[in-house]
């Protein structure tokens, strides 16, 4: 579907150390998508290592605030790891984030331009119509480079439609 090697955006600066803050606006059905999406040319992505263990990416994701991290392998973006999927692992015997992230090419995404392009209302059906809940953005380097843009959060839009 998309490129083999997702890249972390050039221009996202190291992770930060204290607790993401969402815009917390409210939305519109009308409103353009991309003001749903955490852009991480400006908020740089939180990730986590394939070897990094489940307790630890947990821990992590309660004292950021998070409930997703994009999984990386040399700056390489090889998978998305959700908090709900530490909690149902953690009921069986995975121990690391790798075993149980889903995989790149098995990310729920949306093109850069085609996000550019659409309003709330579209992503509503999207997020409804496949049940996920989490849009991977991509956005396309060159024929061979895809780097991951941003996300688009189901529960932030939702709580951001009744504010």
């Amino acid at each position: 579907m998309y490129a083999s090697h997702l890249l972390v955006p050039r221009n996202a600066s190291q992770q930060a150390a204290t607790r993401y803050r969402p815009d917390l606006r409210r939305l519109y059905a009308s409103d353009p998508a991309v003001r749903a999406m955490t852009d991480f040319l400006h908020d740089p992505p939180m990730t986590a290592a394939e070897d990094c263990t489940l307790d630890r990416a947990l821990d992590d994701m309660f004292r950021l605030g998070m409930r997703a991290f994009l999984v990386v392998r040399a700056s390489t973006v090889v998978g998305l790891i959700t908090a709900e999927d530490i909690r149902q692992a953690r009921r069986g015997t995975a121990g690391y984030v790798g075993e149980i992230m889903t995989a790149a090419a098995d990310m729920p995404a949306i093109d850069w331009q085609t996000l550019q392009q659409s309003r709330i209302s579209d992503l509503l059906e999207i997020f409804q119509g496949a049940e996920v809940h989490h849009l991977v953005v991509l956005e396309s380097e060159s024929a061979q480079c895809v780097s991951v843009r941003g996300v688009v959060h189901r529960s932030r839009v939702e709580r951001r439609l009744r504010a």
